[in-house]
């Protein structure tokens, strides 16, 4: 097999994990990865990976243009966005760097419409999720309090990962032990709630609050079908992502899953996130219709999905590879401190 050269963007606190999926393959080939970031502390330190750069934010007109320049220069085979952020403006490029042979990974502009909006979501998959309404004025926040027996959470809908989520709880707001604790969620009073959705600066979902665990799955699909799926329960969730977590299959989730996939031919890496409640059924949250911080545990516990997508995008067999996975697998993470100048 060829070398392999991979640029992964939005560089964050996991990408060493993501580097290490890359460069730590079961076929032992040669993978070059690349690190992009507009913040330079953001980038993987020396020695993590075979090149960082700096580039414009997303947001700013030349980062298309300097993205594809490095890409070429790079000799780049395949680009991982690893955010939500620049996940619609990647999909909306894919076939001007396609030109030049570099491979987005990113499934099509139609089905991201979807997949990466929180509202259309449940529009149209309403029947998996908690109930829901976008609210405008407090009048409406009253009722849904009612029809929900005030068991209610929020998230601002253009905010990814666990920044602009909070559970409503007049009691557990004032409790000072929970605030910035590790591992446990963010709580606001119903006052609150209501002041937030005055401002009206942000689209405010509100959704009914389902007890249970954080259960993720993961999934490589082609074209709407999918090849390879692997979910795990998160005892403990910090910065977005799973810190203490356990490989534990659901048939539920994944027919779920497999169901939508299919619906909305999404194709590449996707991350579905559900609710697991103690009766073994599952609520679905959203989807991340990108690579996840949690696919270095799933690689450990024999499936590769970020290697697999590469070789799926460059045209490998892959979709007999990695099969077997280890349930019951644990992962634990723990921080490491970086000293730089």
């Amino acid at each position: 097999m060829m070398p392999i050269n991979v640029l992964i963007t939005c560089s964050n606190i996991h990408v060493k994990n993501m580097i290490d999926c890359l460069k730590n393959n079961y076929d032992g080939a040669h993978v070059n990865v690349y690190c992009v970031n507009s913040v330079e502390w953001d980038l993987p330190k020396e020695g993590e990976c075979d090149g960082a750069f700096v580039v414009p934010k997303v947001s700013d007109e030349s980062y298309f243009p300097t993205l594809l320049e490095l890409c070429k220069k790079l000799s780049i085979d395949v680009v991982f966005p690893t955010t939500s952020i620049d996940l619609d403006a990647m999909a909306d490029h894919k076939d001007e760097f396609e030109k030049y042979g570099i491979h987005i990974s990113v499934t099509s502009p139609d089905s991201m419409k979807i997949a990466n909006d929180k509202i259309a979501l449940h529009k149209m998959f309403g029947k998996y999720m908690p109930k829901q309404i976008i609210a405008k004025y407090q009048s409406q926040l009253y009722r849904f309090r009612r029809t929900v027996d005030n068991k209610m959470c929020c998230k601002v809908a253009n905010m990814c990962g666990g920044r602009g989520f909070a559970v409503i709880d007049d009691e557990k707001s004032l409790d000072v032990n929970l605030f910035h604790r590790f591992g446990k969620k963010h709580y606001i009073s119903f006052g609150q709630l209501c002041q937030i959705v005055d401002k009206k600066d942000h689209d405010v979902i509100v959704q009914e609050y389902k007890n249970g665990l954080d259960y993720s799955v993961s999934v490589l699909a082609d074209k709407g079908r999918v090849t390879h799926i692997c979910g795990y329960v998160g005892y403990v969730l910090e910065f977005g992502s799973m810190m203490y977590a356990e490989i534990m299959p659901n048939e539920q989730a994944y027919d779920i899953a497999k169901t939508i996939c299919e619906k909305l031919g999404i194709d590449g890496n996707a991350c579905f996130d559900f609710i697991l409640g103690d009766d073994g059924k599952v609520t679905l949250l959203e989807i991340n219709p990108r690579v996840n911080a949690s696919l270095n545990f799933v690689s450990n516990a024999g499936c590769n999905m970020f290697y697999l997508r590469c070789k799926q995008l460059l045209g490998y067999d892959y979709e007999n590879d990695q099969k077997e996975i280890n349930v019951g697998f644990k992962m634990k993470k723990y921080f490491e401190t970086r000293y730089f100048i």
